[in-house]
């Protein structure tokens, strides 16, 4: 098993997701290429899960990602991120001419329980560029940051090219002698970024307000931490992608929250899934390795059941 099973305590919870690439390798770097690849994959897997999914935040550095998110099941969020970081990988491995794994262990996922918790996480994905020491500014971030729709009014948006529907029609014109226009086979995806379910009691410009507020507060926490400045965006665009870069980091949290009342609860429910999870994982795969053709095995609510809901009642 993972050190934390996949787990949402409750419909429409938040995340903080973290995705890191192999041995820090810079595959993000935010050349003008990677980042036209980074916007099409995440507005179309966001229009692909569009019911079922909600992006709040965002920051991409060189060698990993930031997400605050929203999901309305565990399994949509597993879906999402397996069509996310699955196209991703495929797109920047023809760049690279990476033909192995891509991404360092499986994204990182914590519920955030609390405000107080949302607002930290908020402006920590805020801080990153600046608080590395890339830049002194988010808006000097040539790459793929939620700052910049967020305060900058930017539009996110980025083109998805159906290379499955490609293939078939080059097919198709090389049989006939016939020329295929890539562009044919391009469709632009835009994205929004929505209100996190704990902020909904705000109005349409307090939110933006807020959002405005909790990234000056961000910024000037990041460099009142820093000896030195931002290295600037040449420097970074001039590293070695290949090169390989690694930080100490401590063991991901359970979740996010300032309350301890809600920790314990939040742990009380957790280790009672987990426990109904092994139990029913146990049972199925005992019935896989003893031949059983059918089996009814009840996974509890709130996970992702185990072969994607093959060969088993699923709660969920």
């Amino acid at each position: 098993m993972p050190q934390h099973l996949r787990y949402q305590s409750k419909t429409w919870a938040t995340h903080h997701v973290v995705s890191r690439c192999i041995q820090g390798y810079a595959f993000l770097k935010p050349t003008q290429e990677i980042n036209a690849i980074i916007r099409g994959v995440l507005c179309y897997s966001l229009h692909k899960h569009k019911s079922v999914v909600e992006l709040h935040h965002y920051a991409f550095l060189s060698n990993h990602f930031h997400l605050l998110i929203s999901a309305a099941k565990t399994k949509h969020m597993s879906r999402f991120m397996s069509h996310f970081k699955g196209n991703l990988a495929r797109e920047l491995g023809r760049v690279h001419d990476w033909h192995g794994t891509l991404w360092q262990k499986r994204y990182s996922s914590e519920e955030i329980l609390d405000k107080e918790s949302l607002e930290e996480v908020f402006k920590y994905i805020t801080q990153n560029s600046v608080k590395e020491g890339l830049v002194d500014h988010p808006s000097e971030w040539l790459g793929v940051h939620g700052y910049h729709q967020l305060v900058e009014e930017r539009e996110l948006n980025g083109e998805w090219l159906n290379r499955t529907k490609l293939y078939y029609a080059r097919k198709r014109a090389h049989a006939r002698g016939e020329v295929v226009n890539e562009r044919d086979f391009i469709t632009e995806y835009q994205a929004e970024l929505t209100t996190p379910p704990m902020w909904r009691g705000e109005s349409e410009g307090e939110y933006w307000t807020l959002c405005a507020t909790l990234c000056d507060e961000a910024i000037n926490e990041a460099l009142s931490k820093r000896e030195l400045p931002g290295m600037g965006m040449a420097k970074v665009l001039s590293q070695d992608t290949y090169r390989a870069r690694f930080t100490k980091r401590s063991p991901r949290p359970l979740c996010r929250t300032k309350c301890l009342t809600l920790l314990k609860e939040f742990k009380r429910a957790y280790f009672e899934f987990k426990a109904q999870f092994q139990e029913a994982s146990a049972r199925l795969r005992e019935a896989i390795e003893l031949g059983i053709e059918e089996v009814r095995v009840r996974f509890p609510e709130g996970g992702v059941p185990l072969f994607g809901g093959c060969a088993f009642e699923s709660a969920t």
